[in-house]
């Protein structure tokens, strides 16, 4: 099976390399010129953190190709887009190539809303969509830390096709035994949907303070303020999930997922992604996170204000990085 991985950062690198390793032929398409260089010339350097009873260790993959210019690569069976969500649409168009009439191609993007993305490009037969219950870190191009699972999820990918009555259903099937072969628990599900407003209430009470405060989730949740602001979105997250038919008892869940979130024994301090966007000044996912919550409890007649607040302060903040005060500047 030939894969393409469009979004090849450390999460698409992740996925890659464990589709790799199970047997699949995948290619790498990414705009970090010195990244996919380092992949092609030596090949992904993995560290994974395979969890207490498999431990550590570290491998090196090598790709079917890694590259920026995907024109060389062709129609693929599948697609896996892993770019930041605001960038879909631009991933897509500068690598058409990539898709033919019967790819399969699978969002595993945070937050929710890109699956409306790709209605743009393509046939509801042909999309799929799900979530990452994973985490990598690039550190060096051509070099990631990983866990192809959290600890407390029995799979690290979780997935379906738009239409379970699709015909290219084989596609989609064959890309969990791939990823199972290579070693990153994974399942696709009928019931996904519900599973990623699971992982949304996490991204909400995370990904929006994260990016205001640049605080590991260890900090922000253990200060009495922002664990009552956390529970706080978490309950409007819920309680527009419970609209949408989810089993999402806001008491329940925040008892079940919510919390201070401890310091590992020697582990390190879990930086969300949107503490490197707001530190690098790039744009965040905010508009698929805390927005996306905005938006869906609307068409229900729930407020959100919280997750509003988030929203819109994490918008200010990206949309006037120029302006913010420059101690360098005022010399």
């Amino acid at each position: 099976m030939k894969i393409g991985i469009l979004g090849a950062g450390a999460m698409g690198c992740l996925v890659g390399a464990h589709l790799k390793i199970g047997g699949a032929a995948v290619h790498l398409i990414d705009v970090n010129k010195e990244h996919m260089a380092a992949i092609e010339e030596n090949g992904l350097h993995m560290e994974i953190e395979a969890g207490p009873d498999h431990g550590a260790y570290s491998r090196a993959v090598r790709f079917d190709s890694a590259t920026c210019d995907s024109r060389s690569i062709g129609v693929c069976d599948a697609v896996i887009i892993l770019v930041k969500c605001y960038s879909t649409h631009d991933a897509i168009v500068s690598n058409l190539s990539l898709f033919g009439e019967k790819t399969a191609v699978v969002t595993l993007q945070n937050g929710v809303g890109t699956q409306e993305l790709l209605k743009e490009h393509f046939s509801d037969d042909n999309i799929g969509f799900g979530l990452m219950k994973a985490s990598a870190l690039q550190y060096a191009p051509g070099r990631i830390y990983g866990r192809p699972r959290f600890p407390d999820s029995p799979k690290g990918i979780y997935y379906r096709p738009l239409k379970m009555d699709t015909p290219y259903l084989e596609s989609f099937l064959a890309l969990e035994k791939y990823l199972n072969a290579g070693g990153m628990p994974t399942q696709c599900a009928e019931n996904t949907e519900e599973t990623v407003w699971g992982k949304l209430y996490n991204n909400c009470l995370f990904n929006g303070i994260g990016a205001l405060l640049r605080l590991p989730n260890e900090v922000s949740s253990t200060h009495p303020d922002g664990l009552a602001l956390m529970e706080n979105i978490g309950r409007e997250v819920c309680l527009v999930g419970s609209a949408k038919g989810f089993d999402m008892e806001p008491e329940a869940f925040w008892k079940a997922h919510g919390g201070p979130v401890a310091r590992t024994p020697g582990g390190k301090l879990h930086f969300v992604s949107a503490v490197l966007d707001s530190y690098r000044r790039n744009m965040t996912e905010i508009d698929y996170i805390n927005g996306a919550v905005v938006r869906e409890g609307k068409k229900y007649g729930i407020d959100c204000p919280y997750n509003e607040t988030v929203w819109r302060l994490v918008r200010l903040m990206q949309d006037t990085y120029r302006g913010q005060y420059d101690p360098a500047a005022d010399c």
